[in-house]
């Protein structure tokens, strides 16, 4: 499906300078490293104040030599208050890897995953858990531990889950497919660059894209959770997140994304801007109800990705990018 509109024609108003307001340094430096696509050398200054900022100072005042953020013996306990729940929140922000990760990544390895290959907690059953192995390979690939030997077996788990045993991607606690569990599959996927993609690598994710735009007046139902996004996200999705992962893909092409494309341009409000809708237990820095640089900024991205013509980008006349 050819691209007749700019992203900007999609949108109420512009809301990239907003996006680049320094009291939300997470926000400005995603938005500087995938709407201007700034190399990661010119980013380095925004890291470090990415790794300042008071939430994350915080964060880091909680880790602990032994047990980390929660018990050392269980990533997952705590939810998305624990080790790997902490971990999965500062991949969201685009946190650069710093020493108190890395042990944590470690740990993830080394207590987190099965024998299968898979990551779940130990109390749950056999399987994928698109969910945890989704969400712990994305960690893993954006703090420089995804070609790890143990991380591969899990990358080939999930390939093999997807591609040759599709019976598996129903998840038990949903007794029948987990959306959330195949955006976070998804995601995982498209963590790996294209250019180091194996044929089993798209065939996975073109499984999972055919899957996701199949359903789609399932998930969009009037009250549906899906049309309530929120920042940060656990192992719940969002339309948003939904529609950011497919324009990662080929199917930013289909006619079903442009439907989920709809539905996701029609939540933003006069100034081009996407709220808050439901509440987080952790990093309440944006409150519910209130416009979320987060989400704009991935339903902005989301646009660029699905139409081109960023006038932000380097090979365009761009403004000067203010300073904090």
């Amino acid at each position: 499906m050819p691209s007749t509109k700019r992203w900007l024609e999609r949108l109420q108003r512009d809301p990239v300078p907003w996006l680049l307001d320094p009291g939300n340094p997470s926000a400005r430096l995603l938005t500087l490293r995938h709407i201007f696509r700034k190399p990661e050398i010119a980013l380095l200054a925004e890291q470090d104040r990415l790794l300042a900022w008071a939430p994350i100072r915080e964060l880091r005042s909680h880790w602990e030599g032994y047990h980390f953020w929660a018990r050392r013996d269980n990533p997952y306990y705590g939810s998305a208050l624990g080790n790997f729940g902490t971990l999965y929140l500062l991949t969201q922000l685009g946190a650069p890897p710093f020493p108190e990760v890395e042990a944590a990544c470690e740990n993830l390895l080394d207590r987190g995953r099965r024998s299968d290959g898979g990551f779940s907690p130990e109390t749950l059953e056999h399987g994928p858990w698109l969910c945890y192995t989704g969400m712990a390979l994305q960690i893993l690939w954006h703090f420089g531990f995804g070609e790890d030997l143990r991380a591969r077996s899990a990358w080939h788990a999930l390939r093999q889950a997807i591609v040759l045993r599709p019976a598996l991607l129903d998840c038990p606690i949903a007794s029948g497919p987990c959306y959330d569990g195949l955006v976070k599959a998804l995601l995982a996927l498209l963590s790996i660059p294209a250019d180091q993609r194996t044929a089993d690598d798209a065939q996975a994710i073109n499984i999972l894209c055919e899957r996701l735009t199949s359903a789609i007046y399932e998930l969009l139902h009037i009250g549906s959770s899906w049309l309530q996004p929120t920042f940060p996200r656990y192992y719940q999705s969002d339309v948003v997140e939904l529609c950011r992962a497919l324009a990662q893909s080929s199917y930013r092409q289909h006619h079903r994304f442009h439907t989920l494309l709809d539905y996701m341009v029609d939540l933003q409000t006069v100034e081009g801007r996407w709220r808050k809708m439901q509440a987080t237990p952790v990093l309440s820095e944006e409150r519910i109800y209130h416009p979320s640089r987060w989400l704009t900024f991935e339903a902005v991205h989301t646009l660029i990705l699905t139409y081109g013509d960023d006038i932000y980008a380097p090979s365009r006349s761009t403004p000067e990018i203010p300073t904090p």
